[in-house]
C-alpha cells in the first residue's frame, strides 16, 4: 500500500526523546485487524527489532538500547496489518530520536469529565522512561472534596504545592522537607487561592483568587461555559507568611487570573480582561497577557503595567502564559474568548519569541479540537499540552519538542503499555499536567495526617 499505516495513536513521523518510554501502538481500527507486525531498522537498513501479535509492543530496555544507540538519528518502522481480506503492508515512517532528553517524569491530576461537584479524583505522578503510575493522593485518603493544581518550582520534586477543598480545605505546601497546611483566605482577598506559579527563587508563590462558575449552553455547537465572576492576582512570600499584592494590578475592577514568573524571576505575568456582567457577557471577556516588573530581593511590584500579548491586535483571548525556562519563548493558550479553553474547541497553542516580540501559532502541538493546559520540560526543549483531539470529550496528554526554528514538532500521545486498552477503558480525564526531574518527595500518609488533622497557617495580608 502506497500510505501511511493506520495505526493509533499515530507516531508516523514524530520527533521522540532518547529516553521515553516504548511508544507501542496497533491497528487504528481495532476489530477489522486481527494482528500487527511491525518491524524497527536504523538508517542503513540494519533490523533492530520485531514484534507482532495483537499490538505492537516493544520489550523495554530492547528499546531504551535502541534509541541509545540512534540518538540523533531516524528509526525506520515498517507495517503490515492482517484483516479479512489478507495482509496489507505499508509505507515505512520514522521516528526520529532526540538527543534532547525529556525529564524523569510528569505529575498530573485523573478527574472524572463530569459536571458533579467533587467526586473521586487523585493526583499521580508517572515515570516517563517507563510506564510506572503513582498515586500520590486522592480523594478517598482526604475524606472527599476536590484536589487540584499540583505545582512544582521548575519541576523540582522537593518544592511543590496544591489545593485541598471541601471539608478539609487548605493550601498544601511542600518546601525544604516539610508539610505546611495554609488557610489562604483573608479579609483582605475575595477567596483562595488557585492557579499557582513558583518563582525560580523558591520563596515566591504566584496564585490568583477567583470565584468560578460554569453555566451550560441552550444550543448544540457547545456544551459548557466556565467563568469567573470575579477574580485578582497575588504573590505569597513563603518565608514571611504574607501576601504580597500589585497595586497596579490587585484590587481594580479588572478581572486578572492565572499568574506567572519570567524565567530571571524578574517579570510578573498575568491575564486581564476588562470587566463584565456574567454569565451575559462571556463571549465578550477577552484576555490581554501583561506584565510587570518585581523585584525578588524586596518583594516589590512596578508601578506600570505593559501589555505583552493584546487582543485588540490579534483578535484572541489569551490565557496561562508559561515562559521557556530559557528564557527563549512564552507559550499561551489561545481561544476566541472566555478564560478556560478546555471549553474551546477552537483553542490552540501559541508561542512568542521573547527575544524578536514574533508571535505565531505553535505549530504540531496543535490539532482541530481544544488544547488548554501546558507546561515546559526543565530543558525548555519539550512541551506538554492536555488536548481533546482524540474524540473531544477526554482530555489526554501529548508530548511535543520544540525546533530549532521555535516551532513545536508533530506531538504524540503519552506512551502506555497497551495503549487501546488503556485509553480506552479510562473513565478519567488528564488534567493540569507539570514535569518533575525526580521521584516527587510526598508521603500520602504524613499528607494525610497534615490535611484531615485540621492544624492550618493562617497567611497574612501585608
Amino acid at each position: 500500500m502506497d500510505e501511511l499505516p493506520p495505526i493509533w495513536p499515530d507516531y508516523t513521523d514524530v520527533t521522540i526523546p532518547v529516553n521515553i518510554a516504548p511508544l507501542n501502538f496497533g491497528p487504528a481500527e481495532w476489530r477489522d485487524c486481527s494482528k500487527i507486525d511491525v518491524t524497527i531498522s536504523d538508517e542503513s537498513g540494519r533490523r533492530l527489532l520485531h514484534s507482532a501479535g495483537a499490538h505492537a509492543d516493544f520489550p523495554l530496555r530492547r528499546w531504551h538500547r535502541i534509541l541509545d544507540a540512534n540518538a540523533g538519528k531516524d528509526l525506520i518502522f515498517s507495517v503490515a496489518l492482517k484483516s479479512e481480506s489478507g495482509w496489507k503492508t505499508y509505507k515505512q515512517f520514522c521516528m526520529h530520536v532526540s538527543v534532547d532528553e525529556i525529564d524523569f517524569g510528569l505529575t498530573y491530576r485523573l478527574i472524572p469529565p463530569g459536571y458533579q461537584s467533587f467526586g473521586h479524583m487523585g493526583l499521580y505522578e508517572r515515570e516517563l522512561s517507563t510506564f510506572r503510575q503513582r498515586t500520590l493522593i486522592d480523594t478517598r485518603m482526604v475524606e472527599s472534596g476536590c484536589i487540584n493544581c499540583h505545582t512544582e518550582n521548575r519541576g523540582d520534586p522537593g518544592t511543590f504545592c496544591f489545593h485541598i477543598r471541601g471539608r478539609h480545605s487548605a493550601t498544601f505546601l511542600h518546601r525544604n522537607h516539610e508539610d505546611f497546611c495554609l488557610n489562604t483566605k483573608t479579609d483582605s482577598t475575595k477567596g483562595f487561592f488557585v492557579y499557582p506559579y513558583w518563582h525560580p527563587s523558591g520563596r515566591y508563590v504566584a496564585y490568583s483568587t477567583n470565584a468560578t462558575r460554569q453555566s451550560f449552553y441552550s444550543s448544540a455547537d457547545k456544551m459548557l461555559e466556565v467563568y469567573d465572576e470575579h477574580s485578582d492576582v497575588l504573590v505569597y512570600d513563603v518565608e514571611k507568611n504574607v501576601v504580597i499584592r500589585p497595586e497596579a494590578a490587585f484590587g481594580s475592577e479588572m478581572f486578572e487570573t492565572k499568574p506567572s514568573f519570567s524565567a530571571d524571576g524578574r517579570t510578573f505575568y498575568y491575564c486581564v480582561s476588562r470587566p463584565g456582567v456574567l454569565p451575559r457577557d462571556a463571549k465578550e471577556m477577552r484576555y490581554n497577557i501583561c506584565s510587570l516588573p518585581f523585584d525578588p530581593e524586596t518583594g516589590t511590584f512596578g508601578s506600570v503595567a505593559d501589555t505583552v500579548l493584546a487582543v485588540s491586535v490579534y483578535d484572541k483571548s489569551f490565557i496561562s502564559a508559561r515562559p521557556s525556562y530559557d528564557g527563549k519563548y512564552l507559550m499561551v493558550a489561545a481561544c476566541d474568548y472566555g478564560t478556560f479553553p478546555l471549553c474551546h474547541e477552537e483553542s490552540d497553542i501559541w508561542v512568542m519569541n521573547l527575544a524578536t516580540g514574533e508571535v505565531y501559532d505553535g505549530g504540531g502541538i496543535n490539532s482541530d479540537r481544544a488544547e488548554s493546559m501546558h507546561n515546559w520540560s526543565t530543558n525548555s526543549k519539550w512541551a506538554v499540552v492536555s488536548s481533546r483531539r482524540e474524540d473531544g470529550l477526554y482530555t489526554r496528554l501529548y508530548l511535543a519538542h520544540m525546533g530549532a526554528d521555535g516551532v513545536f514538532e508533530k506531538s504524540f500521545l503519552l506512551p502506555q503499555k497497551n495503549p487501546w486498552t488503556y485509553y480506552h477503558r479510562l473513565i478519567n480525564s488528564y488534567n493540569v499536567p507539570d514535569f518533575t526531574t525526580g521521584r516527587l518527595e510526598f508521603d500520602a500518609r504524613d499528607a494525610r495526617k497534615a490535611i484531615v488533622g485540621g492544624e492550618r497557617v493562617q497567611v497574612l495580608a501585608r
